[in-house]
């Protein structure tokens, strides 16, 4: 976030309990004082960090910030809490929790499927591109994971976003691809060829959930693909190797 110029430390003291028209008057507060800075800073929601002064942030894009309860201080990156011996990545956390909640939403009638071979010991879901490297290079694992009782379903996820020329008719070759891939009577046939050759027949004549699957891909946090989302509801960005991968959820 380049519009980051200058970030100020939140203090963390305790405060008394507030009523929920108080709560909501500090959310309005927070969520103007934000605009005012920066019109693009529209928040979403804002929720309390128990018995601190700190407000969690988050905006309509997914990002989360942390923030004074008057909005005038706030806070861009992970927020830890020490323990005892240990430091806690509460924004990661936090992260988590909501992107496994998330998953129970996923309907995988809306994905391109890849079934375990055997006993389903794990479901991974992977927003994916057609035209990345590393998104290739981990399809290539896609059959380990299988015969490791993993299955692999993917969402869309075009890196170059969707857009529409001057005619409002035409898509950038990504969408095409994702879009005809989903359009497709045997949708892992078609990601496979499309992942292996980069090239596949046009077929758009379906309602396939691209551009849903790229706005779910802004709340779950997705900045670049793959991004690969545990059934835990961590997210590992970038390519793991199917065993490596098996191993860090305990296969």
């Amino acid at each position: 976030m380049a519009f980051l110029k200058h970030l100020g430390a939140a203090a963390l003291v305790v405060l008394t309990g507030l009523s929920h028209a108080e709560e909501t008057n500090v959310q309005a507060t927070i969520g103007k004082a934000l605009s005012d800075a920066q019109p693009n800073l529209i928040i979403k929601s804002a929720s309390k960090i128990d018995g601190q002064e700190l407000y969690e942030v988050e905006l309509i894009s997914g990002e989360l910030l942390y923030t004074t309860p008057d909005g005038q201080y706030f806070i861009h990156g992970s927020l830890y809490k020490t323990g005892k011996g240990q430091l806690v990545n509460v924004t990661e956390q936090r992260g988590a929790e909501k992107r496994a909640k998330l998953l129970t939403k996923l309907d995988p009638k809306d994905m391109v499927v890849f079934k375990s071979k055997g006993e389903q010991k794990a479901v991974i879901s992977v927003f994916t591109d057609v035209d990345c490297g590393y998104c290739r290079k981990l399809h290539r694992e896609v059959p380990r994971l299988n015969e490791l009782g993993v299955t692999v379903q993917y969402m869309a996820y075009p890196r170059a976003g969707v857009y529409e020329d001057a005619q409002r008719t035409k898509f950038t070759g990504s969408y095409k691809k994702l879009k005809s891939v989903w359009c497709d009577d045997d949708r892992p046939a078609a990601m496979n060829k499309a992942k292996a050759t980069g090239f596949i027949k046009e077929n758009l004549d379906c309602k396939a959930p691209i551009e849903e699957h790229l706005a779910l891909g802004a709340e779950f946090g997705v900045r670049g693909t793959p991004a690969i989302i545990l059934p835990t509801g961590e997210m590992t960005p970038g390519y793991m190797e199917a065993d490596a991968l098996a191993k860090k959820m305990g296969l």
